[in-house]
Formats: structure tokens, C-alpha cells, sequence
């Protein structure tokens, strides 16, 4: 991976989610509108590490669906996968939020206030 780039502070915090592929490159159309859980290695106001069993590309687009401990209800997030590489069985992705209309971006960024 590359040196860090996040301008967030993040933190580590294993959270569960849950992610609908919107869309991909075309190469590896079979992921849209997969859905699948996984997990958070670490988050910020802007964005995730993902802990999951698929590979997902760079630039692929997600809509996430995350629990935080603590809180009530399920945060809908849109994100960008910014990089992806091998983790044990499995794979670890940075995801970057896109603010959408209609998503929880705002409370979610309130949670690091």
C-alpha cells in the first residue's frame, strides 16, 4: 500500500457492514449488485478499511450499510475503493466516502465531531 493519504484521523474500530457493489470495471461485472458482509478495520469521517472475502477494483463503487456499536439503526454510506490488497483469506479495501443525497454522510460525520 501507499503512503498515507487520508486527511482524517482515523480509528481503529471493528465494526460490522454490509456492501452492495453499484458498479465496477468491466472486467469484473459479475460483483455489481452483489451483496455481502464484512467488517471495518478502522474508520474516519471520510472513509473505512473493508475486511471482506471478495477483491473488489479500484474505483469500483460501494453502497455500504454500517453498524456502529453504541448507535442506533444502520449508517447508508457511498463510497469509492480507493485500493485493495490480500489479508489473510481474505482482502482489506480503503473506501472513500462520496456525500450523496439520500445517504447518512452528514451524521455519519457528526460521529467525529
Amino acid at each position: 500500500m501507499s503512503a498515507e493519504r487520508r486527511g482524517d484521523i482515523r480509528g481503529a474500530r471493528e465494526e460490522r457492514l454490509f456492501v452492495k457493489v453499484l458498479s465496477s470495471s468491466a472486467d469484473t461485472r459479475d460483483l455489481e449488485s452483489i451483496i455481502f458482509s464484512g467488517s471495518t478495520e478502522d474508520v474516519s469521517a471520510s472513509g473505512l478499511s473493508l475486511v471482506a472475502s471478495e477483491n473488489l477494483p479500484r474505483d469500483s463503487e460501494l453502497e455500504l450499510w454500517v453498524e456502529i456499536k453504541g448507535c442506533p439503526g444502520k449508517f447508508l454510506l457511498t463510497g469509492i475503493v480507493r485500493w485493495c490488497c490480500p489479508r489473510g483469506t481474505g482482502f482489506c479495501c480503503g473506501v472513500e466516502f462520496t456525500p450523496e443525497e439520500g445517504s447518512d454522510f452528514g451524521e455519519w460525520q457528526d460521529l467525529f465531531i
